[in-house]
């Protein structure tokens, strides 16, 4: 889905990288604000004292489901809206799918790093919850500017999912070693 907000501008480039930088930073407050709500409801748990376990045992989960099992999806099962109200303003339209599928909850997420990333989320302080979906929403969707840059057409913005999708389960699994290791530091 995001890749194929490269079809954003219709052929208009400063059009089509306007509504890219609005879908990435709306992309980035619906992380920030997923971040947040888990950072706040962790610490009025008092979650804290409990993150190695619960972060570690996460990963330990999530590295055995990256390895283990060909397919997996982590979130609901169904994309975005497609359809809207006659004369909704595309601005809008992009800021409400970088906002839906930024928060990492409502789109299907087909690498279990997230799990790590929510773990570690859930068990740290609001301002850790804040910057780290904020960076998470950013990162996700700033792919969707990919093909806006490259100019791509319809054919050749569809086929980077196949071409990215290795790498992007390479980068999974280093993902969540990277927590490992962060957990394994902090904890000393």
């Amino acid at each position: 889905m995001g890749l194929s907000l490269g079809l954003l501008g219709r052929g208009d480039s400063a059009r089509a990288w306007r509504y890219g930088i609005i879908h990435v930073v709306a992309s980035g407050v619906g992380g920030a604000v997923v971040g947040g709500l888990l950072g706040a409801t962790g610490t009025l748990l008092g979650l804290g004292q409990w993150r190695p376990w619960i972060v570690g045992a996460t990963a330990v989960v999530a590295l055995g489901l990256a390895v283990w099992l060909k397919t997996y999806q982590l979130g609901r099962q169904r994309q975005v809206p497609r359809r809207w109200a006659r004369g909704t303003a595309p601005e809008k339209i992009y800021m409400l799918w970088g906002l839906m599928m930024g928060c990492g909850l409502y789109t299907p997420i087909y690498h279990t790093a997230l799990m790590v990333l929510l773990a570690f989320q859930f068990t740290g302080s609001i301002g850790q919850g804040l910057a780290s979906g904020f960076i998470f929403g950013v990162v996700r969707q700033s792919t969707a500017l990919w093909p806006v840059a490259r100019h791509y057409d319809p054919e050749q913005t569809m086929s980077l999912l196949e071409r990215l999708r290795p790498g992007a389960r390479a980068l999974n699994l280093l993902l969540i070693v990277a927590g490992l290791a962060l957990l394994a530091i902090g904890s000393r």
